[in-house]
């Protein structure tokens, strides 16, 4: 057993030279007067339109949807209310007028719901946007959200392009420097790119049903230094398999291998958790993933967003509640005094750490569409470092006047 543990701990190790090291700072957002800030890490709101002013030659941005306040058909933001993501916005309309080429990759379901950022964005000159008519390739959505500036800047959150992400939900994202991790996933924005602007297929691409694509302990890592001065490895994966460009190694079997690797620890916090979806169909390899690693003794925290008391989400959600060594919680964010937002003032993060030392940060929701029809990306970190700011946030939530530890026998609503 320790030779396994051994063995599955080496992952991500490469052998990085000095010019191979980069960095990487964890960026976060919070709703508006709650207690679930971090002081010590920067804000989405600051970090985004700093790099678009600092982007020199091109800037590729792909999200689910894109709204400023105003945009869309619900409800609008009560008075007052900030708006951090339209400077954002125009900032790119700047760059792209100094000659920075910007390309802007759009949901195509969501589209529909959300047209005027995106298309606005279209018509400035030196900027392009595309929508990705994900469902007819691979049946689901572009889920993802991440962006590229020029040619060594990432950043990889649970943030939609939308003004309530930086403002009044509790997000995670990473902002790393590093010119083989932005390559990595630029070859993905890449093949996105040119599917949205290729024909659309008769029909999706067939199913796949193997797991067995890759091994953490096969994968070459990229060295990155934290803001603490931890060096970890990092790599770049990505859903669902039926869309990955070489080299890019499907993430679902990457995380059931990292919670089969838990040997103490394991917290997990997302919007949703589902084990079987709208339709009955069963995707429980992660859920079993979670049950092990509870049985073995490691201490497996999850928290959820109060969105996932569904009725069928919660027969799986109380079940993993009881049992032992495994404990789970909702978080139920109060209502801005400004009154209501709709879709927002919610957890909406989406990361796992093992033992203190693995993390997986991403653009998931756990249940089966986002891994196998969506467009999600991911990044893996392994090192002594690589949780402490992740675990941090975990805690604030955890430990916060919001959180609701789930009982097996309650009713939800």
């Amino acid at each position: 057993a320790l030779a396994g543990v051994i063995v599955l701990l080496s992952l991500l190790a490469g052998c990085a030279t000095a010019d191979d090291v980069g960095t990487v700072h964890f960026v976060e957002s919070f709703p508006a007067e709650t207690p679930l800030d971090l002081p010590d890490l920067e804000e989405a709101s600051v970090v985004w339109p700093r790099v678009v002013e600092q982007t020199g030659h091109r800037f590729r941005v792909a999200s689910f949807y894109y709204s400023r306040i105003g945009d869309g058909e619900e409800a609008g933001a009560p008075a007052g209310t900030p708006d951090y993501l339209a400077p954002v916005l125009d900032g790119l309309a700047v760059a792209a007028g100094r000659g920075v080429e910007v390309r802007l990759l759009a949901d195509g379901k969501f589209m529909k719901t959300y047209p005027e950022a995106p298309t606005w964005l279209g018509t400035v000159p030196g900027a392009e946007t595309r929508v990705f008519d994900v469902g007819a390739h691979w049946g689901g959505v572009l889920h993802a959200k991440y962006f590229l500036s020029d040619d060594d800047l990432l950043f990889v959150g649970s943030q939609n392009w939308d003004w309530r992400a930086l403002d009044q939900i509790h997000e995670l994202g990473v902002l790393v420097r590093h010119p083989g991790l932005a390559a990595d996933l630029g070859r993905i924005f890449d093949l996105d790119w040119d599917l949205a602007g290729a024909p659309v297929p008769a029909d999706p691409a067939p199913e796949v049903t193997g797991q067995a694509q890759a091994s953490l302990a096969d994968l070459p890592g990229h060295a990155v230094v934290t803001a603490h001065g931890d060096t970890l490895s990092a790599l770049v994966a990505a859903s669902p398999a039926a869309g990955l460009p070489p080299g890019i190694p499907w993430d679902l079997p990457l995380l059931v291998e990292m919670i089969d690797a838990a040997a103490d620890s394991v917290h997990l916090q997302l919007l949703s958790y589902g084990v079987t979806d709208s339709q009955g169909r069963l995707f429980d390899d992660l859920d079993r993933a979670l049950r092990r690693a509870a049985v073995r003794g490691s201490q497996v925290r999850i928290i959820l967003s109060n969105w996932s008391k569904s009725k069928y989400k919660l027969p799986w959600i109380k079940s993993l509640a009881t049992l032992p060594n495994l404990e789970v919680r909702f978080t139920n964010i109060p209502e801005y005094s400004g009154g209501f937002i709709p879709f927002a003032r919610v957890e909406h993060a989406k990361f796992l750490t093992v033992d203190g030392e693995l993390l997986w940060i991403g653009t998931s929701n756990w249940s089966r569409g986002y891994f196998y029809d969506s467009r999600n990306v991911s990044l893996f970190f392994r090192g002594p470092g690589a949780t402490t700011d992740p675990d941090r946030f975990f805690n604030l939530s955890w430990h916060g006047p919001y959180s609701e530890i789930v009982d097996p026998g309650a009713e939800y609503q």
